[in-house]
């Protein structure tokens, strides 16, 4: 019973992380989006030169 609950709580654990990678993925595309739109609104307001966002600097964890 126990080698059981093991294996399900590693699928779970595991169903968790492929979740959380594709809500990042999704959440990437729609920042995308959103930033190619205020290009778009620039340019059409005829601005020479596009405002710049700031860029969030992302920790990232290392691999041994």
């Amino acid at each position: 019973m126990v080698r059981g609950t093991v294996k399900s709580s590693v699928k779970l654990a595991l169903d968790a992380r492929r979740v959380a990678h594709e809500i990042n993925e999704d959440l990437s595309d729609i920042a995308a989006e959103a930033t190619a739109e205020v290009f778009a609104a620039d340019l059409k307001e005829g601005s020479e030169v596009p405002r710049q966002t700031a860029k969030k600097v992302r920790p990232t964890t290392a691999t041994p």
